[in-house]
């Protein structure tokens, strides 16, 4: 009797390994452009940054490389605003820590900046070093309330801020304020170095006032 074979006819192979491959393949593709986002997000981000610290380094920096602290008309007017609004109602103040006098000298050299820079005036290193000097007269005065000196300093700031103000008024208003600036400068040197702060007071306050008439007939 004759046998009949029967052979499975063998298949062309399985195509899971295909679809293996290409799932690999495409993972691939993925990671690497995943790759290349984050290198361009990573590099903006860091030049956003450069961006902004460059930005606070020019800030208040003109073509002259000259300082400028107050560069609108808002910054002007608060710096001015700040000193009338402090020596507006002097009646009771200068106790003995001298913590009004300090803030009254302060904003007041402040206010002259910012004046000199709303006139266009640029604010050079012989002025911001009287505005320091100013400042640290005006710290100093609180270091020590029993300190004796306290008067000599207030004198010292006054005279450097009635100079400032002389100048401002030279160079932007050909002097037109030269008597106000003539009575500062009176008020200024009325304030007696040997004298204790707390017995002179009202001479303090002559100079802040007259301060404060200099500034509103200037701005």
């Amino acid at each position: 009797m004759t046998q009949i074979r029967i052979e499975e006819k063998k298949s062309g192979g399985s195509i899971w390994p295909w679809i293996i491959g290409l799932l690999i393949l495409g993972l691939a593709v993925w990671g690497i452009a995943e790759a290349f986002e984050e290198s361009d997000e990573t590099y903006t981000e860091e030049v956003l940054e450069d961006d902004d610290s460059v930005a606070g380094v020019a800030t208040g920096i003109d073509e002259n490389n000259n300082y400028k602290e107050y560069e609108t008309d808002d910054d002007y007017t608060g710096a001015v605003s700040a000193y009338l609004a402090t020596t507006e109602n002097m009646e009771g103040e200068m106790g003995l820590d001298h913590e009004f006098s300090h803030q009254a000298l302060t904003e007041l050299a402040r206010a002259t900046v910012a004046l000199a820079e709303n006139k266009g005036l640029t604010t050079d290193a012989a002025m911001q070093d009287k505005v320091n000097q100013v400042e640290q007269l005006s710290d100093d005065i609180m270091k020590d309330p029993l300190a004796g000196d306290h008067a000599d300093k207030i004198r010292k700031a006054a005279m450097m801020i009635t100079e400032m103000l002389e100048n401002i008024d030279n160079e932007a208003y050909n002097g037109q304020s030269a008597e106000d600036l003539s009575k500062l400068r009176q008020e200024a040197q009325a304030i007696t170095p040997e004298t204790l702060t707390l017995n002179q007071k009202e001479d303090v306050r002559s100079f802040f006032r007259q301060a404060r008439m200099v500034l509103e007939r200037m701005s």
